[in-house]
């Protein structure tokens, strides 16, 4: 095995019932760091559609779904304001192929393309819309 790949140890027990396992771990196969990419593309879609995948189906039969059959959410609330190139940034980092998945390194520099154009279009600023005034003044605990 060489050093960028990894496989759990046989005492390490596998949550079974985490959403955001990636196939290759869920099977206790040998893998690399594009298991993190695999979590933060459920996480993205999660951001988008504002619930996990699969919704409201329980997450050990969503992580089976996604570690075993292969199957993939579809975006649905949030579809016409998810921009297309998020969408399709997403599909790669889910992708069931290990070295289809891009590295966090083009994962950053797609996303910082993606809120530029976004921004641009005043897109991010219509699917966001935030509770508070500031991020800042809620995070700080100033209240306006």
């Amino acid at each position: 095995m060489s050093f960028d790949k990894a496989r759990l140890s046989s005492s390490t027990q596998i949550d079974k019932s985490s959403l955001y396992v990636a196939p290759e771990v869920y099977k206790n196969e040998i893998f690399d760091r594009s298991v993190d990419v695999f979590s933060f593309g459920l996480i993205l879609y999660e951001l988008f559609e504002g619930y996990p995948a699969f919704h409201p189906m329980a997450p050990e039969d969503a992580a089976q779904q996604t570690c075993l059959q292969g199957m993939r959410p579809s975006f649905k609330l949030k579809s016409k304001s998810c921009p297309p190139e998020l969408k399709e940034l997403v599909g790669e980092c889910w992708d069931p192929e290990a070295v289809v998945r891009p590295t966090f390194a083009e994962v950053i520099v797609r996303l910082d393309k993606i809120v530029a154009h976004c921004t641009k279009h005043g897109w991010l600023k219509e699917t966001f819309k935030l509770p508070w005034s500031s991020p800042y003044r809620q995070i700080s605990g100033i209240h306006s």
